[in-house]
């Protein structure tokens, strides 16, 4: 199957998203991490299960012929609150979705904005550019033959959509409390350029090291503890689209399986994956599940490379 005409722009609006909740983040670097007197960042976090009850269209595959008929895992949203050492606040959302459309973010601003007084720049909603999530509200009508009665199940879940996001930033809010931020960053490698490498080609030119094109194997990570030192949250990010199945299960792809591997090593902690600027970017070769569990597994392993390198402590100032 081929990938919808508005992958990229997808992709670069997560990027620049990403870009700008990194940016939130004062990157200043500390020797060690904070002493309990100090000022510290207060963190909470919540989650939602968002998998579709009924047989929904696909997002992402301008070739899907039907809706889904089951799943391979759930799909999530999670949020992570953050509070700085003078009361600012931030939250981030993360998602299994393939982007957040336009009318679902307004939307949802002018919610979190009446009940917790969250301005637009204090919000991050971010997906995670999987292309086995459901069709939202008023993206990809003009790709797949919807009838009446498939958009009006749709604006159902997206509707709800909305109000689930909105309960969960509540519940991470109430869930503020004393917290350490670190930067870190791992790699990986199983994102190649879809422009340069012919797909059938691709195991071939792996063998022979002769892959061509631009690809950012960086793995950026943002990790959460509470003062004892237990993980609470750990953001992590990486430029490749989300395509390694194109099936008609809920999935959450190579992303989905990365989460669920960090969670089962940190049960207390919630995995929240961003997509980056991967556009040009697929996970290849691909279309088989044993693949997709693997590639996450190698992005989890990134993530904990991260988190076992000496700490960069972000000190608790929200920009």
């Amino acid at each position: 199957m081929r990938e919808g005409g508005g992958g990229r722009k997808l992709a670069l609006m997560n990027f620049l998203r990403v870009r700008v909740a990194w940016l939130l983040l004062s990157v200043s670097l500390a020797g060690s991490l904070l002493a309990a007197d100090q000022p510290s960042w207060k963190a909470g976090t919540a989650r939602a299960n968002i998998t579709p009850t009924q047989p929904l269209w696909m997002a992402g595959y301008a070739s899907r012929t039907k809706p889904a008929d089951g799943k391979l895992m759930d799909l999530w949203i999670k949020v992570l609150a953050l509070e700085d050492a003078h009361g600012h606040r931030a939250v981030i959302m993360t998602s299994d979705l393939l982007g957040i459309p336009q009318s679902i973010y307004q939307h949802t601003c002018a919610s979190l904005k009446e009940k917790f007084a969250l301005e637009p720049d204090q919000i991050l909603l971010s997906a995670s550019h999987t292309h086995s999530g459901p069709v939202l509200r008023g993206a990809l009508y003009d790709v797949y033959p919807l009838d009446d009665a498939q958009i009006a199940l749709i604006e159902k879940y997206s509707a709800d959509l909305e109000a689930r996001i909105v309960e969960t930033v509540g519940k991470a809010l109430a869930d503020l409390a004393p917290a350490r931020l670190a930067a870190g960053q791992g790699t990986t490698s199983f994102a190649v350029n879809r422009r340069n490498n012919p797909e059938p080609s691709v195991p071939k030119l792996i063998e022979e090291g002769a892959l061509k094109g631009p690809v950012d194997h960086s793995v950026p990570v943002l990790a959460v503890c509470l003062p004892d030192g237990k993980l609470k949250a750990v953001l992590f990010g990486y430029a490749c689209h989300n395509t390694v199945m194109d099936f008609y299960k809920w999935c959450g792809d190579y992303a989905g399986f990365a989460q669920l591997a960090l969670e089962k090593s940190h049960p207390e902690a919630n995995a929240m994956f961003f997509i980056g600027c991967g556009a040009d970017q697929n996970p290849v070769p691909r279309r088989q599940i044993e693949l997709a569990e693997r590639y996450g597994n190698m992005l989890a392993a990134a993530v904990e490379e991260a988190l076992l390198a000496p700490p960069r402590t972000l000190s608790p100032e929200l920009r």
